[in-house]
């Protein structure tokens, strides 16, 4: 009696048993329940039931952590690209406005000096600055301004090549004014001026208003304060000023125009931190106009550190060339920056000396 109580005592507890584990591990009940019946049914004890209950022992499955999608992972590194090239512009604007070191008067002259010596035996070698005409009323400056006889030697093979006073070509007699104002010129009437092009009509309009025939609408646009920006208001527009401020002098219609423009132009290189083709052309464009105070001493520095050892100066900086969107790597186009920037520091020398004299001690 007492083995069959136990065995029916057994039973039951093994019963209760599996109906707990049911209730707590809906899965594996079934398992249980089956193992622990076939033990009873083979005559197995409580101790072989035990083992074959041991033998299946319960897993709980690992829970992945959830993955970021693609679409905000990319977001997270765009944001932090944002960041750094902000944090790398700002600190680009305040190396380009900002000077740090201290120069003294004696050592800003001596590397003037020696960059103009340099800047203009370069220009003097290399005659393909002459198929310029723009570049060449910059180098008439040049020479009129100090004199040099190797400018002054320059601009006279220039007169002599057939680049200017070219038959049936008039304009070609205003690129020889430029270097040489005692020059004759003939009338650009208005049945020429589609054919002359935008910078042409406007540079010849500056160097003789009277014998330009320039159209009404041509005139408002070249004496529009804000109709222009960036490379268009600096290269074609402060240009056409300065040469008109140049042959003619200044008026009130002149500066009501040169005000705006040149701030505009100043503006532009406060921000455009790179030292290409157009750094020079605004700083020297803004001498040009009689608009020195506008002209940062750290702009003139920048040029200065940016000149080659020849005395020539890169299109690009570092790849980056004129364009915000132009860049190249072997651009040789070395003639249109050297000249520019050669310019800028012949009209700091001899013609706003006391801009020196205000920058530096």
């Amino acid at each position: 009696m007492r083995s069959a109580d136990l065995q029916i005592g057994c039973r039951e507890g093994l019963q209760t048993l599996a109906y707990l584990q049911k209730s707590r591990q809906p899965d594996a009940s079934v398992d249980l329940e089956v193992h622990t019946t076939a033990g009873l049914e083979t005559g197995a004890t409580g101790a072989g039931s035990s083992s074959n209950m041991a033998s299946t022992p319960q897993t709980t499955p690992a829970v992945e952590a959830p993955k970021k999608p693609l679409v905000r992972r990319l977001l997270k590194w765009a944001a932090i690209l944002v960041v750094i090239l902000v944090i790398l512009a700002a600190i680009g604007v305040l190396n380009n406005n900002v000077s740090f070191h201290h120069t003294a008067r004696a050592e800003f002259n001596a590397q003037l000096d020696h960059a103009i010596d340099t800047s203009t035996n370069w220009i003097v070698q290399h005659p393909e600055v002459q198929g310029n005409p723009p570049l060449m009323f910059m180098v008439g400056d040049m020479a009129e301004m100090s004199g040099d006889p190797r400018l002054k030697e320059y601009v006279q093979a220039y007169l002599a090549s057939p680049r200017v006073k070219v038959p049936g070509n008039p304009v070609s007699w205003y690129w020889a004014h430029w270097v040489d104002p005692s020059g004759p010129l003939p009338t650009l009437t208005a049945d020429m001026m589609p054919a002359l092009g935008w910078q042409n009509r406007w540079f010849s309009y500056g160097t003789a208003p009277d014998k330009v025939e320039l159209s009404e609408q041509d005139k408002a646009d070249l004496f529009s304060p804000d109709k222009y920006s960036w490379g268009t208001r600096v290269h074609l527009q402060l240009i056409a000023l300065d040469i008109y401020r140049h042959y003619n002098g200044t008026s009130p219609q002149l500066e009501a125009t040169l005000k705006p423009v040149t701030a505009g132009v100043a503006n532009d290189a406060y921000w455009d931190f790179r030292v290409s083709d157009s750094y020079p052309q605004r700083v020297a464009t803004l001498l040009a106009a009689g608009y020195p105070d506008l002209v940062k001493k750290r702009w003139i520095e920048r040029i200065l550190d940016r000149q080659n050892p020849d005395g020539s100066w890169n299109y690009c900086w570092y790849g980056w060339c004129r364009g915000i969107a132009e860049f190249s790597l072997t651009r040789e186009d070395k003639e249109h920056t050297t000249v520019q920037a050669a310019w800028a520091l012949y009209l700091i020398k001899y013609r706003y000396s006391d801009w020196i004299k205000q920058n530096f001690q």
